[in-house]
């Protein structure tokens, strides 16, 4: 299997992220986990206008869970703490 899912994503995942649209893999922290209905995934795929280390109401964010380039379902690739940028992340 791939590392990632296309080119594509793979170039925008590890661009800078203080350029344009940035391309978020987040872990979510047990106490989210614990207040939600948890399907088995604790990652969450994100695009943010730009980057900023806490999520608040000034960042734009789109929760995603295809991938935008090629369609693929983002949890069949990145499921696994290699990927993240954020960990035990409140959101």
């Amino acid at each position: 299997m791939n590392k990632y899912c296309c080119d594509k994503f793979q170039f925008h995942w590890k661009s800078t992220s203080e350029m344009g649209l940035n391309f978020r893999i987040i872990k979510l922290g047990q106490p989210f986990i614990d207040r939600v209905h948890y399907k088995g995934n604790k990652y969450r795929y994100l695009i943010t206008d730009g980057y900023k280390i806490r999520l608040d109401d000034t960042v734009k964010t789109i929760i995603i869970e295809y991938c935008p380039f090629c369609g693929n379902e983002l949890q069949k690739y990145y499921h696994s703490d290699e990927y993240i940028n954020e960990v035990f992340h409140e959101y």
